[in-house]
């Protein structure tokens, strides 16, 4: 293996324990929340967690932006106009926020008694957090686009695991109910903007092997400059595709079908999600070497390593779990009859296959500047929406084994259709650039 793909495999095994670490973390937060507050106190949690991940495309959005235009900057000049971005960047929300903490002096109080709130201050703690988010998402994509993995991963796990441990150690010795949980998820925020505080160095006139680069201009990327509502459009859609089932059940099932979702659809959905985590930290090595190789650098074959990695990987798990659906139930979820859960768990693995794919070949062309993926993922994100609420009387018609196969059939159907679109949009953006050159 050339020293590159050494390279790019340390620091994918790197970002994936990473992710696995701080995922567990932020994992076993709601569990604790649930038993040390009560269900009370949970679900005021959940109601503001709710609001919190209503900001998650804008996260997603800042950190790619920022990624990119960190990985572009090749050169001394490209270096500084990129720092007076992130500059205006981190005032922007700022600014923002300051607007929010504005309309929440006289809307705190009512939007408190909407979300069944003891008081104003989780809201307050809320806005806190959310603002937090935003700028560590910045910081995330400056170690990100400099390809300082172990200041990423470290963030992610300081943010994870201690989110866990703060949330655990306010509710038992403090209390303080919903504030305190969110209190502690801030607090995690916070420590984990201290570790990417303390990996951020003067910016490096490096290459991503470490060598010193020239002062050369660096070759005009295609596509556009990734402005923040590309980006932000099309991380909607990406959460969307992966979150509106959850929403769906919650809101539409009638009361007789909760525990048979918590028996049958979301031990499977859980798997899903713990399968995504073995591929997706790949693509976050990936963007940045890609996005400096349409800049004139180094890192051409990150995109064919991330791809052949993730279809080799992705498509053994999904395997697994057809041949042996059982076994990863037994083994993430014990105590889950699997006889109930086990029909459900193919079709998560290859419909998450698909869509990690997917985030694969849109995420290459983000890193080139190509947004053109945008408008076709947000139809699909609205055709999904129609697909579940439009036939929810037929979907809840039969009994809850049928309907909720009859969920992740939609799922896996449109994230199918997502693949086939990012194949589409990626061999289009390819020609056009072999055309370019």
């Amino acid at each position: 293996m050339s020293e590159s793909g050494s390279r790019f495999l340390k620091q994918s095994l790197w970002m994936i324990a990473a992710t696995l670490g701080g995922g567990a973390g932020m994992a076993l937060v709601h569990g604790s929340v649930s038993k040390l507050g009560g269900p009370q106190v949970y679900f005021q949690f959940k109601s503001l967690m709710a609001i919190f991940y209503v900001v998650g495309a804008a996260q997603g959005a800042l950190w790619t932006m920022t990624a990119r235009q960190t990985a572009m900057a090749l050169s001394r000049e490209a270096i500084d106009e990129s720092r007076g971005r992130l500059k205006r960047s981190a005032g922007t929300v700022l600014l923002m926020m300051s607007l929010v903490g504005l309309a929440l002096i006289p809307g705190g109080p009512a939007l408190s008694q909407l979300l069944k709130l003891p008081s104003v201050l989780p809201l307050w703690i809320t806005w806190g957090l959310i603002l937090a988010s935003l700028l560590a998402a910045i910081q995330r994509g400056i170690l990100q686009g400099r390809q300082d993995f172990a200041g990423l991963g470290s963030m992610s796990i300081a943010d994870g695991l201690g989110r866990f441990a703060s949330v655990v150690a306010i509710l038992t010795w403090v209390g303080g109910g919903a504030s305190g949980a969110v209190a502690g998820a801030l607090l995690a925020t916070l420590i984990a903007m201290a570790v990417g505080l303390r990996a951020l160095k003067p910016w490096p006139m490096e290459s991503s092997s470490g060598a010193p680069t020239t002062e050369k201009a660096p070759r005009p990327a295609t596509g556009s400059s990734g402005g923040f509502w590309p980006l932000f459009l099309g991380a909607t859609a990406f959460q969307c595709l992966s979150q509106l089932d959850n929403l769906f059940l919650q809101g539409a099932v009638p009361e007789a079908w909760q525990k048979e979702v918590g028996s049958r659809y979301s031990p499977g959905a859980q798997i899903g999600f713990a399968l995504s985590q073995f591929t997706v930290p790949l693509a976050l090595v990936m963007f940045p070497k890609v996005a400096r190789s349409a800049a004139g650098g180094d890192g051409h074959q990150a995109f064919r390593w991330t791809l052949i990695a993730t279809a080799s990987l992705g498509g053994l798990a999904a395997l697994g779990c057809t041949l042996l659906p059982w076994l990863p139930v037994k083994i993430l979820l014990p105590g889950i009859p699997t006889e109930l859960s086990a029909p459900l768990v193919p079709w998560f693995a290859w419909g998450m296959l698909a869509f990690t794919l997917a985030n694969v070949l849109f995420s290459d062309r983000m890193a080139h500047g190509d947004f053109r993926f945008v408008p076709g993922a947000l139809v699909l994100a609205a055709l999904y929406a129609t697909s579940l609420w439009g036939f929810q009387d037929s979907l809840l018609r039969g009994t809850p084994a049928e309907g909720l196969q009859g969920v992740v059939q939609r799922l896996v159907v449109f994230n199918v259709a997502l693949l086939v679109w990012a194949v589409a949009i990626s061999v289009l953006g390819r020609r056009g650039r072999r055309a370019t050159v």
